[in-house]
């Protein structure tokens, strides 16, 4: 390793950037940058990053390009190079823009707002579908069909809280095992609520409340009371028999969802679909079928535009649709 050249202890964009003579300048700048960018972003959000950059960074070693900077030409080839591997226009978009950030960070001319890479990404639009796979959602109805089995140890009344709270709070998995037992409120009618301090569209930390019926916070309380916790995560790993550990990651989350897909009966087609958020795409799919206005349905979930939550709800609005009523009304049943 050279002299000043980044460590694996730098964060974000800035570990990705070779210093060489040329480009001492740019790397202190990138560095800089990146130093405050911890205190914006969220880890994930900086991994991600480091992980398009290093896509990008190896393409144009693999050609004997400048990565940085780069010109609106390589990224352009870069582009086409993607598409080639099948990768889904979002991972391309994504990957564009965290080059543009790069760029932007470091003090030099952004590639990717020239015309060549514009011109590059409609083209991809218009050749490519746009549509994403959608994560299955976990329903009420199904939820209640695990609720419904007898736990037999420590593991399964945790599980069982987990999926309730995951519901009602529509939280996503990220936001899930950050909950702490400290900021759960219950209410003179059995139910309760839970502050999110952090979420995906909460930039400014203000925090969000959730509501948790009755039933989920007879569950949380068990599992609470069992498990001796007193402060802290309220979801941690449980090891062997009854012995509680570290909280859990969102990579758990999907586990145990995908566990909930397996013990109600689900084919293995259907519970592969489930990800960590599937209960809060089922629980915005079940609000909109009960005909909830979508801006409730919006500060449910924490959502600040339209796009997600009509995406969750697209078949159930479909057959709510002013041609589904004409059918309907004309008799075409």
């Amino acid at each position: 390793m050279s002299a000043g050249q980044p460590t694996n202890a730098d964060i974000g964009l800035a570990s990705l950037a070779r210093e060489t003579p040329g480009h001492r300048d740019v790397v202190a700048k990138l560095r800089d940058w990146s130093s405050m960018a911890k205190g914006a972003f969220s880890a994930n959000t900086l991994r991600a990053w480091k992980a398009d950059w290093e896509v990008f960074t190896e393409s144009c070693r693999v050609f004997r390009l400048e990565s940085l900077p780069a010109t609106p030409k390589t990224v352009r080839a870069f582009v086409f190079e993607c598409l080639g591997k099948r990768k889904k226009p979002a991972t391309v978009r994504r990957y564009v823009s965290t080059i543009g950030r790069a760029h932007r960070a470091s003090g030099v001319l952004d590639p990717t707002v020239s015309e060549e890479v514009k011109l590059a990404l409609k083209e991809m639009g218009r050749n490519s579908t746009a549509r994403q796979k959608q994560a299955r959602g976990l329903v009420w109805g199904e939820i209640e069909v695990f609720l419904s089995i007898e736990p037999r140890n420590l593991r399964d009344i945790r599980d069982r809280a987990l999926v309730a709270v995951a519901y009602d709070t529509m939280c996503r998995r990220e936001e899930l095992v950050l909950l702490r037992v400290e900021d759960i409120a219950e209410a003179s009618d059995g139910s309760g609520s839970i502050l999110i301090r952090r979420s995906k569209t909460d930039t400014t930390g203000e925090g969000a409340t959730a509501y948790l019926s009755p039933l989920t916070m007879r569950l949380l309380k068990q599992w609470i009371s069992q498990a001796g916790i007193k402060e802290g995560a309220i979801f941690l790993r449980v090891r062997g028999a009854a012995d509680v550990g570290a909280a859990l990651t969102a990579q758990n989350v999907m586990t145990i969802l995908r566990k909930v897909g397996k013990w109600i009966g689900l084919d293995k087609e259907e519970w592969e679909k489930i990800s960590g958020h599937s209960a809060r795409v089922g629980a915005a799919q079940d609000l909109l079928a009960l005909n909830m206005d979508l801006p409730s349905v919006m500060q449910a979930g924490r959502w600040t535009d339209t796009r997600m939550p009509m995406r969750y709800g697209e078949k159930v609005l479909a057959s709510r649709g002013a041609m589904a009523r004409a059918a309907k009304a004309q008799g075409r049943g």
